[in-house]
């Protein structure tokens, strides 16, 4: 006869033998289960969250690349605004979102290797919490000057600085703002000596410069063109290593004699870390046919932006080397947020 605490043995043994496949079972299935989504990824829509609001250049990339990924992936890519904080609720919503590949992400350099820096409190760490997709666009700088400063160069610019310690500002779109870090990264390099008068936003920074009561910021190339046509801004140096297109007879900064000197934001495709490979490799493999599309890459540079494609690889190596360069640049130029 069995005893009680051998029954128990017993029973729970058998229990033990039972469950023990069934759990073993239950993972294979759970495994095959999301491989085989995976292997079918995408079979609903896909969102692209956008740290900018509805109507500026960069929803325009997004609405066009979306429109195109949806093509491709033969499943609608619906772009989601979520403007404010300088794309830190878009960068944050993605960070926080499940990995399976249906809510990504176009943000900008602003949010992957700025914000991280300048900011206190940031609820993402960007070497941990994102899968990095492919970049897409760039958006070259032209540094411009009232038509009434009496330099033609960059390197003109910084003799006269020096010669005149007080006598050159320069307006921003703010702190942290491209055309801040742009031009205090020729600072740093040249030693030029020019005060920051940030604005809030690029529009009455521009609209400063053109009246002449600052003498100098960064545009982009395409609006710098349009600016330099009818003289009211002039064009010294583009912020690339190659002239641009838009503007032919403007030097670069390197043939100036700054050596390596390159300052372009970027935007780019990200998703939540952690995606399935499979699903990581079917974007970006998306994104790099996209890129590839005539037609789409004149919209793009009719729009004021560069086509700037880099795969997966590319781009996460990418934000480490400007992450670095960035928290460099702030550091050495105490470059600090407004209270």
């Amino acid at each position: 006869m069995i005893g009680l605490p051998s029954l128990r043995r017993l029973c729970a043994c058998l229990a033990l033998a039972v469950a023990t496949p069934l759990a073993i079972a239950q993972s294979a299935s759970s495994s095959s289960s999301s491989s085989s989504s995976s292997a079918g990824y995408p079979e609903r829509p896909i969102r692209l969250l956008l740290g900018q609001a509805a109507g500026g250049a960069v929803d325009t990339i997004a609405r066009m690349l979306a429109e195109r990924l949806g093509a491709t992936l033969r499943q609608p890519v619906v772009v989601e605004n979520r403007p404010g904080a300088g794309a830190m609720i878009a960068a944050e919503a993605v960070a926080r979102a499940p990995a399976d590949g249906y809510t990504l992400a176009l943000l900008d350099e602003g949010a992957l290797t700025v914000n991280p820096v300048l900011q206190k409190k940031i609820a993402y760490d960007v070497l941990k919490d994102f899968s990095y997709l492919g970049t897409v666009a760039r958006i070259p700088l032209v540094m411009v000057a009232h038509p009434s400063l009496n330099v033609a160069t960059s390197d003109e610019l910084t003799r006269y600085s020096k010669a005149h310690p007080s006598a050159l500002s320069y307006a921003s779109a703010g702190v942290g703002s491209p055309p801040h870090l742009a031009f205090e990264a020729y600072k740093q390099q040249s030693g030029a000596i020019v005060a920051h008068l940030p604005y809030r936003g690029g529009a009455p920074a521009l609209a400063d410069v053109v009246a002449g009561h600052v003498h100098l910021t960064f545009i982009d190339t395409n609006l710098g063109s349009q600016y330099a046509k009818t003289g009211r801004v002039k064009p010294i140096a583009v912020s690339t290593r190659q002239r641009s297109p838009l503007l032919p007879a403007v030097p670069t900064f390197e043939e100036a004699g700054l050596k390596g000197f390159e300052f372009a934001p970027w935007v780019g495709v990200v998703g939540p870390a952690g995606l399935p490979a499979p699903v990581a490799e079917r974007i970006a493999q998306a994104l790099q046919t996209v890129l590839a599309d005539r037609d789409l890459l004149a919209r793009v540079r009719g729009s004021g932006f560069e086509p700037f494609a880099s795969g997966s690889t590319a781009f996460a190596a990418l934000i480490r080397q400007d992450l670095e360069a960035r928290r460099t640049l702030i550091r050495e130029r105490n470059i600090r947020l407004e209270n």
